[in-house]
């Protein structure tokens, strides 16, 4: 008896209460970083980057080069030298690599720096051309290909119509920030 009560139930809730009808759901993807190294501005973004980050790396390497040296004329004076001046010199070359390291993280540092502050306007403008993009087709979900997507079909992917927009200048200028609507005065 509970048996069947219990099935007509579940019968009844089926027949009266009908499923909501699914969203269509179109899906497409964006390689955002494709997409910045490929446009006009950011190639050249990435060029001045490229050239800071070029003549940084030279004196990098200069300064680890001067060091090596130290260190490898050191190690063939090391049996002429007395033992309280090697160890002054070792610590002298080691204070000296401590210096380049401390300089290789002060140039990360900076060079990461550098890079955001020229990406973001781009990637701000990208964001703008996606969404229009989105809005216009109807998409639903726009993937960052960049941020995890492992596979998407061909047709799915915006990458080059993006790059296209941007080039041609679309929303180069950001939008208008709304005003704050004036307080109301109370009466």
């Amino acid at each position: 008896m509970i048996r069947t009560a219990l099935f007509g139930t579940i019968l009844l809730s089926l027949l009266v209460v009908r499923p909501a009808r699914a969203e269509e759901v179109k899906i497409a993807v964006v390689d955002v970083q494709r997409a910045i190294a490929e446009s006009d501005d950011g190639k050249k973004a990435l060029s001045a980057f490229k050239k800071d980050f070029d003549r940084k790396q030279k004196e990098l390497d200069e300064q680890q080069d001067e060091v090596r040296k130290a260190a490898e004329d050191l190690k063939k004076k090391s049996t002429l030298l007395p033992a309280e001046t090697l160890r002054q010199k070792e610590a002298e070359i080691q204070e000296r690599i401590v210096k380049v390291q401390q300089t290789y993280m002060r140039l990360q540092q900076d060079l990461a720096k550098k890079q955001e502050e020229a990406t973001t306007p781009l990637l701000e403008r990208m964001h703008r051309i996606i969404n229009k993009i989105a809005a216009t087709e109807g998409f639903t979900l726009v993937l960052d290909r960049s941020a995890g997507v492992v596979f998407a079909k061909d047709h799915l992917d915006l990458t080059g119509q993006v790059i296209r927009r941007f080039n041609a200048g679309e929303e180069k200028t950001a939008p208008a920030k709304k005003a704050a609507a004036p307080d109301s005065k109370k009466k």
